[in-house]
């Protein structure tokens, strides 16, 4: 179990009922915390069974040919793989695998810049279904794409998405904006909003300018 050294914040905001500066960390999960799609991986686990096979590999020749769009595809995706038997226990065993290929010296960066008034969020587009235990196992919160249990309302956690998420679950006027790492370009709105934050396809760090807080 790993955790985080914490270290008190030398920064004090309010009329005193918050004598210490809360931070959010937001780290994007695929291709940025692990090496590689996590999706991809979980389309493959449910191709596996015969009966989601021909679907699955339907939905993802209409998502090459551009005749379903990303929000479309993993909806169909879920939809069908949540007719499979055990499916949450397929799911659970999937994302606590997750685990085991995170990328350990990012990891190991984003506790050195987390303390005790720090929350880790893993802000991405892979669906909660087994992003839920991925994050029970860091300790960290989550958000994410999902989909109702009646398999309707279906929300993408992708681009903009994010921004108005984060922005309503942690308003900046309560928050510093600490920490953001992500691979995907359509991410950069969010980074924007962050003190620190790295593309990492671009290895590149972008330091913005801390925003004035009342």
């Amino acid at each position: 179990m790993i955790t985080a050294i914490a270290y008190k914040s030398n920064t004090c905001y309010g009329n005193g009922n918050d004598r210490y500066e809360k931070k959010i960390n937001v780290i994007d999960l695929d291709s940025t915390l692990l090496p590689y799609n996590s999706l991809i991986h979980f389309v493959l686990l449910f191709m596996k069974n015969r009966r989601c096979f021909l679907p699955l590999l339907f939905y993802l020749k209409q998502r090459i040919t551009g005749k379903i769009t990303k929000d479309a595809y993993l909806k169909k995706i879920l939809i069908t793989a949540r007719k499979t038997t055990h499916y949450e226990k397929k799911v659970k065993k999937f994302g606590l695998s997750l685990y085991d290929d995170i990328r350990k010296p990012m990891l190991r960066f984003i506790l050195e810049n987390t303390d005790e008034f720090t929350i880790n969020i893993l802000c991405t587009a892979s669906p909660e279904d087994y992003v839920k235990y991925l994050c029970e196992k860091l300790g960290w919160t989550y958000i994410s794409s999902t989909l109702d249990n009646n398999d309707k309302n279906f929300i993408h956690m992708y681009g903009h998405n994010k921004v108005i998420a984060v922005q309503k679950m942690y308003p900046k006027q309560k928050y510093t904006y600490h920490l953001a790492m992500s691979d995907n370009i359509s991410d950069r709105e969010l980074l924007k909003l962050f003190d620190k934050s790295y593309h990492i396809k671009m290895v590149k760090e972008y330091v913005y300018a801390q925003r004035n807080r009342s």
